[in-house]
């Protein structure tokens, strides 16, 4: 039997904090299957948020390369938490955003190639702006916020008030990982979000 890799643990730091105090640190290389979106968000519901004008179809490619891995390299891997990188609000009320998931770190291109056709094979629809991230070794700040997930980009505002006191600037738009699966039993005010951004010294 197959054991099944949880990067949940392989990167507590990141997936796993034991603390809601802002912390510092040097992330590794990370691999992401990361999709475009332009939309509005249904942010009242027990969950996460939720786009409303686009579908978020880059989990299902990521379900595809755990069965390429799976079956020819006898890896297998846990869907791991939904990311967002809140990028900006366009002129019409919509969010410019990439959406992502991490994958293994033994994904490649070419397994993501074709677990991306596979996908478009299967649903019978060009798919939206999905792409293979690499991200490289970054240094980040980041925070565990136990709350409503809507609030997020409030605990954003104070990191970034308590980062220019300890010396840093945010470099990126900020992150939020969404640690809790979408169901009842994780009422909104007991979400779990890791709010996240790219930082470098003043």
């Amino acid at each position: 039997m197959l054991k099944t890799h949880d990067y949940r643990k392989k990167h507590p730091e990141i997936y796993l904090p034991k603390t809601e105090k802002l912390v510092i640190l040097e992330l590794p290389e990370l691999t992401y299957v990361s999709q475009r979106l332009v939309t509005s968000f249904n942010m009242n519901w027990d969950g996460r948020p939720e786009p409303i004008d686009e579908k978020w179809l880059a989990w299902k490619v990521v379900n595809q390369i755990k069965q390429i891995t799976k079956n020819e390299l006898e890896y297998k891997f846990k869907l791991m938490p939904p990311e967002i990188i809140w990028h900006e609000k366009t002129n019409d009320d919509k969010w410019l955003v990439d959406q992502m998931m991490l994958v293994s770190d033994r994904a490649t291109e070419e397994m993501y190639n074709r677990a991306l056709k596979k996908v478009e094979k299967t649903l019978r629809v060009q798919l939206p702006t999905i792409s293979f991230v690499k991200r490289p070794p970054t240094l980040s700040a980041q925070k565990l916020y136990v709350g409503h997930y809507k609030d997020a980009s409030e605990v954003f505002e104070s990191m970034k008030s308590e980062l220019s006191e300890r010396g840093y600037r945010p470099t990126q738009p900020w992150r939020a990982i969404y640690l809790l699966p979408a169901m009842g039993c994780y009422p909104a005010h007991n979400s779990k979000t890791v709010v996240s951004v790219d930082i470098e010294k003043i």
